[in-house]
């Protein structure tokens, strides 16, 4: 990988209008922000939900539980927002549909 990362044109993000030059780059560029935000206690998080946008911190959301799963549903809507599944080969997080997850801080 090249040390100047090649320029996307027009970028956008939700909730910014203004186009901006963004930049390709491998997955270690994220491990910094995922670090902070999953920093602390995380029962305290943030979480809105894709499909009501309804926000609460995690630990007030509806958990379907067993042995191999964590289910994570919207309180509001039941829809659902992520499953942390277990296996002999560790622990595998599948997002199911939109949300935002942010720091309870912010």
């Amino acid at each position: 990988m090249s040390d100047d990362p090649a320029p996307v044109p027009r970028a956008t993000h939700p909730g910014r209008e203004d186009p901006h030059t963004a930049h390709v780059v491998d997955g270690n560029a994220v491990v910094g922000a995922l670090t902070d935000l999953l920093a602390g206690d995380l029962s305290m998080l943030m979480v809105e939900c894709g499909g009501c946008q309804v926000t609460a911190p995690l630990a007030e959301w509806r958990v379907e539980a067993d042995r191999d799963a964590f289910i994570v549903r919207c309180r509001a809507c039941t829809h659902t927002l992520w499953t942390l599944m277990r296996d002999d080969r560790g622990a595998v997080l599948r997002v199911a549909g939109a949300c935002d997850i942010r720091p309870a801080s912010v």
